[in-house]
């Protein structure tokens, strides 16, 4: 399938996945985008099961599938390693294989395909190195998609907050029942709403883009950084009291899978294609509004 251009305003997108935090904002897009979404949530469409992805296909006949689908607790990933390569790893193979000759793929990858070794934005090219079972499934996931001679445009983004639980949400709910906020400071990334990131996708496809593609919001900060805004702008909207974040190493909390320290995407190519997301700090405060307006961001 080569996307027209002329026809992306009537595109229909089948979106697996679609109860996360991604599908949810990719579902609400307004009518002006022009989009016609056709959600499927994990409980309504298996990825690994190719009897199901076929049905859905049937059943839709979409001209772009967008995979939003994948087990993403990063922790949990190290004990459920069965589950994670099934879901991250083979799962894209089996979507990109149905879409052959019918409908391009869109599937999201993340930015914990890369060690976190590098001192500056990792450009789309740059080597893979993942230090996780959650990275080396998605780092997989990405090989099979590449591998299954379909079209395809694998998008990587990082750090998203949106509808239902993300980074931002716990932080606001620490702070309102008074509990202790320690969060590392050397962990670098590019904190990303999943309202802008759904609104770029379609403009991506749109401008013909396939391969590989970083796409997340502008700005570059720390876990600690991102929290302490959350919370000032926050305690400014009424939605938690302003309250102290303490900035603390990496080594001094102790989890499961490691996590790259410095994995801000690099957002040449986005850029230069004319997709350009809003600044972390201004899509925080649209998220928030959206929150303090009862809405789900």
């Amino acid at each position: 399938m080569s996307a027209d251009t002329d026809r992306v305003g009537g595109l229909r997108w089948l979106v697996t996945g679609a109860g996360g935090q991604l599908g949810r904002a990719f579902e609400a897009l307004p009518r002006a985008e022009g989009v016609r979404v056709f959600p499927f949530a994990s409980a309504e469409l298996d990825v690994g099961d190719p009897a199901a992805i076929a049905s859905a296909l049937d059943t839709v006949e979409p001209d772009v599938v967008l995979n939003c689908a994948a087990a993403t607790n990063v922790d949990r990933c190290e004990d459920e390693k069965d589950r994670a390569e099934r879901v991250n790893a083979r799962a894209p193979g089996l979507l990109a294989e149905a879409c052959r000759s019918r409908a391009l793929l869109v599937h999201l990858s993340t930015e914990m395909v890369f060690s976190g070794e590098s001192a500056r934005p990792i450009p789309e090219e740059a080597e893979p190195g993942p230090l996780s079972v959650y990275g080396r499934t998605k780092l997989a996931g990405e090989e099979a998609v590449r591998g299954a001679g379909s079209e395809y445009l694998i998008v990587r983004t990082q750090w998203l907050f949106g509808a239902g639980p993300n980074f931002v949400r716990t932080i606001l709910g620490a702070a309102t029942r008074g509990e202790p906020l320690r969060v590392v400071e050397d962990q670098l990334g590019r904190p990303t709403w999943c309202g802008a990131l759904a609104r770029a996708l379609p403009r991506a496809v749109a401008t013909g883009t396939r391969g590989t593609l970083h796409l997340a919001c502008e700005g570059i900060c720390s876990w600690y950084d991102l929290a302490r805004a959350s919370v000032r702008e926050g305690s400014r909207r009424g939605l938690c009291p302003e309250v102290h974040v303490e900035p603390i190493a990496t080594s001094q909390l102790v989890r499961p899978a490691a996590r790259p320290a410095y994995a801000a995407l690099g957002l040449s190519r986005a850029r230069e294609l004319g997709l350009r997301l809003p600044h972390w700090r201004e899509a925080l405060c649209a998220y928030l509004d959206a929150e303090e307006g009862g809405r789900d961001a």
